[in-house]
């Protein structure tokens, strides 16, 4: 039988590192706000699993040693972002979610695009050891098209690559030749 990738105590791991950061994230979210953002476990854990699933099938086609190696920081950042906007584990409970009556014009989706773009860009950083971020009108341009375009999670991986060449070199010609 083949050795799991990601067992159920990893998962669980992983969910606990997802939970902080989403906590992280909705404590400077509520900052002076009125309604408050909160965090769905079970949506998140859902996210988690499905971000692994994806992991798990990276790595068994894709490396020679699935088990050992670790995969591509690219594309976990890639999707996280696919899995955290299909899910949309951050709510506004008063806003909807106790009544049952949550949706896109409860301001769910904007929060939860606005944290999987924090989620990515800090895999990203860690990646490429470098704290960089993104300028503020290319962040409400990459959230918009979150929300409103159909970004592949191979667009991402490109945009994120492409985002982290920048970064490790610092220049323009690191993706485009003069």
């Amino acid at each position: 039988m083949e050795e799991l990738l990601f067992d159920e105590k990893t998962i669980q791991e992983r969910f606990e590192d997802f939970f902080d950061v989403a906590d992280q994230f909705c404590l400077d979210y509520n900052k002076g706000q009125e309604i408050q953002v909160e965090i769905d476990p079970s949506l998140l854990y859902l996210a988690v699993v499905a971000i692994y699933d994806d992991v798990a099938r990276y790595k068994a086609y894709h490396l020679k040693n699935p088990v050992k190696q670790k995969s591509n920081p690219v594309k976990r950042a890639a999707y996280a972002v696919k899995w955290l906007m299909h899910f949309s584990p951050l709510t506004f409970p008063q806003m909807g979610h106790i009544s049952g009556q949550s949706g896109p014009e409860n301001g769910d989706t904007l929060a939860n695009a606005m944290f999987a773009l924090h989620f990515a860009m800090i895999n990203l950083r860690v990646h490429t050891g470098v704290n960089f971020s993104l300028k503020r009108e290319t962040q409400f341009e990459l959230i918009y098209d979150l929300l409103y375009r159909g970004l592949t999670t191979d667009a991402l991986i490109l945009l994120f690559d492409i985002l982290c060449d920048l970064a490790s070199t610092g220049s323009v010609d690191a993706v485009i030749e003069l």
